[in-house]
């Protein structure tokens, strides 16, 4: 338990300390109004005794008394601490799709760097893990076969080493193919087990299908049925020939998977657009909070009991051991 701090303290009924004023006020008066004498037939018999301990303790009663009737008034003010409760979210379980076929090595420009495409695609998918908190992230590669590299996890720590690890296969590997609509698939079946509300794929290539086994319309419509959300990123630069022709990857396979899924399409030929695709994602796909919530914990009772104990405590006194007459 975390030791209580005076800021978390709160009265939920403190017009009740308006009666410690009277409180003081009745004390005062009980101390010092005029008093009845008990007739003598001198005062000078009384000079010189010594003092008991009954009369050192005369206003043992009072005292207590008035203590008691604090700690009860402040039982009434109804003294509370509030704890702030954990936020409960539904967090999204997502699983990133990074293509990591040889052609991920071209160049990819953005302003006056370039890099890698894959070390694009890693730097990005980096910042953009780091942002999602609340949300578990996993990573899985594909080239001619998809590989599952971390499991959906919220230690963001070990999903960079992952994908800091990640590399493309060689150029000359039989591997070194693109098989969009088995990765696919085989990420929605990842994911098909995963309790979350929110189930999303982000699907990051800078190729088209070429593999058959497995076609990303047939992979797309397995996501809809299993209420996975597919987000598709297609990179790539725009090459000219030598009649000036502009040529681009095909991404219509990667439209048509957005488009069935419910997700979106989006093209990069940049560092900074893949970057603005990464911010639009997150901005997406937001998971609403709940407002704080708090517990409350009454703590009357115990100045109610400490109250009550003085107050037994001083009537005792009064009764059986200083009796004060009038």
């Amino acid at each position: 338990m975390s030791p209580l701090r005076w800021d978390e303290w709160s009265l939920l009924d403190p017009w009740f300390l308006l009666l410690l004023p009277l409180l003081l006020l009745t004390v005062l008066l009980r101390i010092y109004r005029p008093r009845a004498a008990l007739p003598t037939a001198s005062g000078q018999l009384f000079v010189g005794l010594p003092k008991t301990l009954r009369s050192r303790l005369i206003w043992a009663p009072l005292i207590l008394k008035g203590l008691a009737f604090m700690a009860l008034t402040l039982a009434l003010a109804r003294p509370v601490t509030r704890d702030v409760l954990p936020i409960r979210s539904e967090g999204v379980d997502i699983l990133l799709l990074v293509d990591v076929s040889s052609s991920m090595t071209a160049e990819f420009r953005g302003g006056d760097n370039s890099m890698t495409r894959i070390k694009a695609a890693r730097e990005q998918a980096l910042a953009f893990a780091e942002a999602r908190e609340r949300d578990r992230i996993g990573l899985m590669t594909f080239a001619l076969y998809p590989d599952l590299r971390c499991p959906l996890t919220l230690d963001k720590d070990a999903l960079a080493a992952f994908l800091r690890g990640v590399n493309t296969v060689p150029e000359r590997s039989d591997e070194n193919r693109t098989a969009v609509g088995v990765a696919l698939a085989q990420a929605v079946t990842f994911l098909e087990n995963s309790e979350a509300k929110t189930k999303l794929v982000i699907l990051l290539t800078d190729g088209e299908n070429n593999v058959a086994d497995i076609l990303p319309a047939d992979a797309a419509k397995l996501a809809k049925d299993k209420d996975v959300r597919v987000h598709t990123i297609g990179i790539s630069q725009p090459v000219r020939d030598f009649l000036g022709t502009v040529h681009e990857p095909d991404f219509g396979e990667l439209q048509e998977v957005a488009s069935e899924t419910g997700g979106r399409f989006f093209r990069a030929r940049s560092i900074e657009d893949l970057s603005a695709v990464y911010a639009l994602i997150d901005e997406e796909e937001k998971v609403e909070l709940e407002d704080p919530r708090y517990r409350s914990t009454d703590w009357f009772l115990w100045p109610l009991g400490i109250g009550v104990a003085i107050l037994a405590l001083a009537l005792l006194l009064e009764l059986f051991w200083i009796r004060e007459v009038p």
